[in-house]
Order: structure tokens, then C-alpha cells, then sequence
């Protein structure tokens, strides 16, 4: 649909710089069907580069006229400008983390990793480390007095975590950004710093 919408929007560029016209118009110069037109129109005015007239017709607007001079016709799809937040990664290593400490509330990292793993993810223990630890230190998870014990007769045995009601602040996984230092937590929009290391 873009590709139709910059040949459209050369077209009104050539046939109609300076003036209106109209989809009918359109349709006889470009050998689009009604509907094609009707579409690329409504991507260009999405875009602000045509504007459609009380008559019907449509016009370029200034920022559609200043494309064409520059030769800049893509159009790009998806969300225009600045998106507030932080992509959610749906049904990610750390989203199915967060899910499954959501529903246990206290629980060792191998009961997690048993949950969470699907086969195909790489050095899954310590990813899942490093992510209990940030929320951890984030204050999300509390670690408890007792661990639980390990596999081998000399483990000191593995850590336990419990995840209080009042930090349970929804169902995104907060995101932990290493270089910042923090945890951003979409479900609050709202960045936590990361305490001292835990050992």
C-alpha cells in the first residue's frame, strides 16, 4: 500500500501542484481501481501531505509539496513520531519469567526455569539469574532466610525469592536496562533504580 501511495502522491505532484483534484480524477490518470485511490489517499492525509477540500477534492499540502521537491515520497509504516515506553518482546524468556514469578510468588531459579523453558534459548540459567537479581535489587522481590536444596551433596543449595502482593504491579514485565541502571516498569510507567550488588 505505500509503494501506491508515493506513485499517487507524484502524481497529484505532476497533474495538480498547485490545484484540487478530485478521486475520480485520479482514477483516470493513474489506472488504480476507486478503491486503491481511496486508500492511498487516506495513507497521504494520515501522513499530512494532502488534504481533502469541502468540495471533495484533494490538494497537496505544504508538506506534501515540500516532499515532492525533495524527492522524498516513502512512506513509512507504522507509528509516526516518538512512542512513549519501551516495545513489549510478547512471549519472550523475561516475559514468561515475570508471568511465572506472578503466579508461584515463592519460588527457587530452577522451579522458574523449569516453567519458562522452551528448548531453543541459550545459557537460560543465567539469563534468568541476572533478571532475578535486577528485580531483586529493584525491590521487587524479596529473598527469603531459607534456600532450597541443590542437586549435588556439597550445593549450598539455591536461593529462594518471594514476590510481595504490593510489587506485583501488573502483567509487562518490567524491563531491565543494564546501562541505565534501572528497571523500567511499563505497567506504572515508571523507572526504578537498581540497588547495590547482592551477593
Amino acid at each position: 500500500m505505500a509503494w501506491i501511495a508515493e506513485q499517487l502522491l507524484r502524481d497529484i505532484g505532476r497533474h495538480a501542484p498547485k490545484a484540487c483534484i478530485t478521486k475520480d480524477r485520479l482514477v483516470e490518470l493513474t489506472g488504480l481501481t476507486a478503491k486503491q485511490v481511496e486508500n492511498a489517499l487516506l495513507k497521504l492525509r494520515k501522513h499530512g501531505l494532502v488534504e481533502r477540500t469541502e468540495t471533495g477534492g484533494h490538494c497537496l499540502t505544504s508538506a506534501g509539496q515540500q516532499a515532492l521537491a525533495a524527492g522524498e515520497t516513502k512512506l513509512k509504516s507504522g507509528p509516526r513520531g516518538p512512542q512513549p515506553g519501551a516495545r513489549i518482546h510478547r512471549g519472550s524468556l523475561r516475559t514468561r519469567v515475570w508471568r511465572a514469578i506472578r503466579i508461584r510468588r515463592k519460588f527457587s531459579l530452577p522451579e522458574i526455569e523449569t516453567l519458562v523453558v522452551q528448548g531453543e534459548e541459550k545459557a537460560v540459567r543465567n539469563n534468568i539469574g541476572k533478571y532475578l537479581k535486577a528485580l531483586e535489587r529493584a525491590g521487587y522481590l524479596v529473598r527469603m532466610p531459607r534456600r532450597e536444596a541443590g542437586e549435588a551433596p556439597t550445593s549450598n543449595g539455591h536461593l529462594r525469592y518471594w514476590l510481595p502482593d504490593n510489587k506485583d504491579t501488573g502483567p509487562i514485565a518490567p524491563i531491565w536496562r543494564p546501562a541505565q541502571g534501572t528497571l523500567f516498569d511499563q505497567n506504572i510507567g515508571k523507572e526504578v533504580a537498581l540497588c547495590g550488588e547482592n551477593s
